[in-house]
């Protein structure tokens, strides 16, 4: 028996991943509570996701469960409860990239299915756009966790802060490009390169083609 299940509006969604993103740079100043306000809304946002996945009963929960690992793991490691080392942080990274990887390539591929685009529509268009700057940017921390010199800067800060990780993907992402944070191993530059790209072309072509074909649906329906 298959779980349908029906996508979040991607306003909420959209919603959350910029509440996500705003809370970033105060976590390390507001303490603990931000930290694990900060963990519970990545969490949120996968289950977000997941939700929006058409998948039988015994997937849809075991999706939720790798989640539930990920999200426990985390706060296990924002609470200073086991020290910080690499295979739970990889583990972690892994599972978040994949959860946002995976969600902007179905979130895209159900926008170019739809036959009306809408506001709605036009919002899933900027989720996609900025669940490949989070996912970068944790493909970036797999990289830096495996190898702390692949980047000319620390991508995250003696203080746990992974603002540095969010900063240089989403630079990269716009191609702002501003020197400051520079890939060092071939493994990052590959990174940065395929970001670059990603970053240049889906704005100009698919984002455009969403809201030109947005605009001209509601000019015909005002007429």
């Amino acid at each position: 028996m298959n779980r349908s299940v029906s996508p979040p509006q991607y306003t909420h969604l959209l919603s959350v991943i910029v509440l996500r993103l705003l809370i970033v740079p105060f976590v390390g100043w507001g303490g603990m509570l931000s930290e694990i306000l900060a963990s519970f809304l990545f969490f949120y946002m996968t289950i977000l996701i997941i939700q929006s996945y058409r998948l039988p009963r015994s997937l849809f929960m075991l999706f939720v469960a790798i989640s539930s690992i990920g999200f426990v793991l985390d706060m296990i490691l924002t609470l200073g409860w086991v020290p910080m080392t690499i295979t739970p942080t990889l583990i972690v990274q892994v599972i978040y990239s994949l959860s946002f990887g995976s969600a902007a390539w179905l979130i895209l591929q159900r926008l170019l299915q739809t036959s009306r685009v809408t506001m709605d529509t036009v919002k899933g268009g900027i989720c996609v756009y900025l669940l490949l700057g989070y996912t970068w940017s944790l493909l970036y921390g797999i990289v830096y966790t495996l190898d702390p010199n692949a980047f000319s800067s620390a991508l995250v800060t003696e203080e746990g802060s992974y603002l540095n990780m969010l900063y240089f993907s989403f630079i990269t992402l716009t191609t702002l490009g501003f020197g400051d944070i520079v890939p060092v191993n071939e493994v990052a530059s590959v990174l940065t390169i395929l970001e670059a790209l990603v970053g240049q072309i889906y704005p100009a072509v698919f984002m455009a083609l969403l809201v030109s074909t947005y605009l001209a649906h509601r000019h015909l329906s005002e007429t």
